[in-house]
């Protein structure tokens, strides 16, 4: 058996998933409301700019990390009550088999379900003619690399916890300080700092989230980086050049690697069923 083998078993599980469904429907009504918003004529200047691409963005950067760590951790939970973990483990393959199995398997579920979600509710609007192709390729793009980051952290979660409820509230725990808590914690830190390392920490929190990691470096490919005000403008400046550029890449990469590390430990400790 091969990491691909479970791949494919995996991605029939997942679009059984009565979760799925569910996360099939807020995407679909999810993309319907970006793409509509997004095709509206946009006022010429800053603020219209703003107004319009800072919510669109915030609200897949709300919805997205917290879909995908519900479904994904809770898949994996599921299995361990169910036994499929342990079944697997009978098997003649490694814990870093099953592991990419598990993360193709149901990324492309997650991934298909995302692409049915922006198709439906496109053919929908172009009736009405409101499609903009730019933000809805976009923002689909968006909307697939924050499932690839936070499916890594979802697997790892389901490997941890026993069960589906747990999965459920330590999801909810991680989504609420990414998304929510994170930026409270960042203004307190450069309240207490002097001034001249209020830089340097906003330089570092970028990268040790992965939901801001998305939002700046799509502020900056938009070419809005002014937003962001003259104070961090040299930040801004570095991260638009190559070196940034590369950076983020480098940056996201270990955000999928490194939780998907931490799963195989807990899955080779002992931690499997």
């Amino acid at each position: 058996m091969t990491s691909w083998t479970i791949a494919k078993q995996e991605f029939k599980l997942a679009l059984r998933s009565r979760w799925l469904i569910l996360m099939a429907v807020l995407f679909t009504l999810l993309s319907v409301i970006l793409l509509f918003f997004g095709g509206q004529p946009v006022v010429d200047g800053f603020d219209g700019f703003t107004r319009q691409t800072a919510s669109l963005l915030n609200l897949s950067l709300f919805l997205m990390p917290l879909l995908t760590l519900l479904v994904g951790g809770m898949l994996i939970a599921g299995e361990k009550e169910d036994g499929q973990l342990v079944l697997y483990m009978t098997y003649p393959i490694t814990e870093r088999a099953i592991i990419f199995g598990k993360y193709i398997g149901i990324g492309l579920s997650l991934l298909t379900v995302l692409f049915i979600g922006y198709g439906t509710s496109t053919i929908i609007l172009l009736f009405f003619g409101t499609v903009q192709w730019s933000i809805t390729i976009l923002f689909f793009l968006i909307s697939a690399l924050l499932i690839l980051l936070f499916l890594s952290i979802a697997l790892s979660i389901g490997f941890f916890v026993s069960g589906r409820l747990q999965a459920l509230g330590m999801g909810l725990l991680f989504w609420a300080f990414f998304v929510l808590l994170y930026e409270f914690i960042v203004m307190a830190l450069s309240m207490v700092i002097s001034a001249k390392s209020v830089l340097l920490l906003l330089t570092i929190s970028v990268f040790l989230n992965p939901v801001e990691l998305i939002r700046v470096f799509t502020i900056l490919f938009l070419g809005s980086g002014t937003v962001f005000g003259p104070s961090i403008y040299d930040f801004t400046i570095w991260a638009s050049s190559w070196v940034g550029a590369t950076m983020f890449g480098v940056t996201a990469l270990v955000w999928i690697l490194c939780p998907l590390g931490i799963a195989h430990w807990i899955l080779r400790g002992g931690r499997r069923i």
